[in-house]
């Protein structure tokens, strides 16, 4: 069975470019008392789509991307109730002035990035005798990343190119899963996750910025191979929305969205406590708020293992 933007003292561009994706990680989940799941998450996201409003603009100017890796542990304090965390990575590079000779500027950011802590509890366990999963948690975000990376004339870069946020979040999440075994192999689930966002003291006492508040709503189908019960794929339909950041509570111009995005998964037993994951992010609608770059397209691969594998641990992809 598979284990299932702040701007520069002197640069105004803002974006609502992705960091580490640590809301969007947060689909696995231990059950059962005394099980430790840990997995280890690549993801390249290519920014070089422009668009203003729900307009693709040509962008031939600048381009960038973002790396990140992320460590995320689960561990089943009882049959019920576990415990969750991730820790994260990143490394971001922008490439301006593509378009003057001679001209071309790259700023690389790196370091550790934030990380999210959680408590889970499962409401209904989804194993052999019934078809359904629901489970709810409450967490939040931990400002582990710097926040004051500056480039090579002594200035602070964009907080978008920051490796972390600089502030607490709150963070509320739930996960709806139904199994259609015995008549199908395929499982639906559903994952909704919030992050109310917390303020940063970014350049002194009296001046703080704030990452609009992340909503994501996740809906995935997920089926194996009828040649091989070590195989089995997936498909999900993400919606992804920001409110604009905000200085000093006024909002900040070129920063919040819309996004809807299909994300193709496959997965590979490798043995009964361990997985491999391959996945694919293609953004199919983007609404942006002012004029932004965004995710052309991102792909990841993930690992995770079960060291104590028991019938009611529940992993996304299942």
């Amino acid at each position: 069975m598979i284990l299932s933007a702040i701007p520069d003292a002197t640069n105004a561009q803002t974006c609502s470019c992705a960091g580490a994706p640590l809301l969007s990680s947060q689909s696995t989940g231990a059950g059962g008392k005394g099980n430790l799941l840990v997995g280890f998450t690549y993801e390249y996201n290519q920014i070089t789509n422009l668009f203003s409003g729900s307009n693709q603009l040509t962008n031939d100017s600048a381009e960038r991307n973002t790396q990140s890796g992320l460590l995320e542990i689960s561990y089943g304090l009882t049959e019920r109730l576990s415990i969750s965390g991730t820790l994260s990575t990143v490394r971001k590079q922008r490439i301006s002035g593509l378009t003057i000779p001679g001209g071309t500027q790259t700023s690389v950011t790196s370091g550790v990035g934030d990380g999210i802590f959680m408590m889970r509890y499962t409401i209904k366990q989804q194993d052999l005798w019934n078809r359904y999963h629901l489970a709810v948690g409450l967490g939040g975000k931990a400002p582990i990343g710097s926040t004051s990376v500056r480039n090579d004339n002594n200035l602070l870069f964009n907080a978008d190119m920051q490796p972390g946020s600089g502030a607490w979040d709150l963070v509320l999440w739930n996960q709806t899963g139904i199994s259609l075994m015995p008549l199908s192999t395929l499982n639906i689930t559903w994952i909704n996750s919030f992050r109310y966002t917390g303020k940063n003291e970014r350049f002194t006492e009296t001046d703080f910025y704030q990452f609009g508040n992340e909503w994501i709503s996740n809906l995935t189908a997920t089926n194996s191979f009828p040649f091989s019960d070590r195989l089995s794929y997936g498909i999900s339909v993400r919606y992804r929305s920001t409110s604009s950041d905000q200085r000093n509570d006024a909002q900040m111009p070129n920063t919040g969205g819309k996004w809807v995005s299909i994300i193709p998964d496959l997965f590979v037993g490798i043995s009964d406590r361990a997985t491999f994951k391959i996945s694919g992010q293609i953004p199919v609608y983007q609404y942006l708020n002012g004029t932004q770059p965004t995710t052309k397209y991102a792909i990841s691969g993930a690992f995770f293992i079960n060291f104590n594998s028991s019938t009611n641990t529940f992993i996304h992809g299942n």
